[in-house]
């Protein structure tokens, strides 16, 4: 039985250093009518492992808010696939905006659990039990404030994953504000963070993920898809891709209808 005296938990990977992770939680751009706890995601991991954190293994019979960020992964994952796997066997969770994080082949199949009230992924695969979700983090007000003056080609680095490029260069860590200002003033991107990619959609630019290694799934299965590039094929590359007219409209429009989904499921819970 759902303890629906309880608060109902969010929890992400919100890392102060990688600003996607940061601003991909659905918290931060609606409000809920009920009671809210709010729990980082490593702190499950390291109840689970025996670190720390040991009060929360008894959070059990609980609705769970998972999302966003890249948390789907391999049955091998020890850091993020044990984590999901028992907050979904021993809680209700909705999954909003979560995502795929492998080059390897993705375990899927916890989607399926019974305990899945309901699964926005922001993977576009079909024959999923969810549904397609953008990241939630299309939600911000920065994306309204597009520029309209811009130039040249903007090189958008994951902190751990550089970018042999010459070019202006930021990288991931920086201030939400500062990322899309940089973004904003580019003609076209070219970045190695999936919310660099993802952002610079959302934005109406062109852009390539840049990757010299096995390509990872978050990048493989957005809806709209992205060329793979290297210091070699860049400029090329860059000739033929296209720009994601109206997604910034779209993906606000579906996480608005999920939140609409969200709040019905959890109201008619508690009645």
């Amino acid at each position: 039985m759902i303890r629906m005296s309880s608060k109902i938990i969010f929890t992400h990977i919100n890392y102060q250093d990688n600003v996607g992770d940061f601003n991909c939680s659905p918290f931060d751009y609606y409000k809920f009518p009920f009671g809210i706890e709010l729990v980082h995601f490593p702190y499950f991991r390291d109840a689970i492992n025996g670190v720390s954190h040991q009060y929360l293994l008894s959070y059990t019979n609980r609705i769970i808010i998972i999302g966003g960020g890249g948390l789907i992964s391999h049955k091998n994952d020890t850091n993020v696939h044990k984590v999901i796997k028992h907050l979904i066997e021993n809680n209700k969770v909705i999954l909003w905006g979560v995502g795929s994080n492998t080059p390897l082949e993705i375990d899927w199949s916890i989607l399926n659990h019974k305990n899945v009230l309901l699964a926005g992924i922001r993977d576009r695969i079909h024959g999923l039990n969810a549904e397609y979700l953008p990241c939630v983090s299309c939600k911000h007000s920065l994306f309204d404030k597009n520029s309209t003056i811009t130039k040249g080609l903007g090189i958008l680095n994951h902190k751990d994953y550089s970018i042999d490029i010459e070019g202006d260069k930021l990288d991931n860590s920086k201030d939400l504000e500062k990322i899309i200002n940089f973004i904003s003033s580019k003609d076209s991107i070219i970045s190695s963070s999936y919310h660099g990619v993802y952002w610079s959609q959302l934005l109406n630019k062109k852009v390539l993920y840049y990757n010299n290694q096995n390509p990872n799934s978050k990048f493989i299965n957005l809806k709209h898809g992205v060329n793979v590039c290297n210091s070699k094929n860049y400029k090329k590359l860059l000739e033929i891709s296209s720009k994601s007219v109206g997604l910034l409209k779209e993906s606000r429009y579906l996480n608005d209808i999920f939140y609409t989904k969200v709040v019905d499921i959890i109201q008619n819970l508690q009645q």
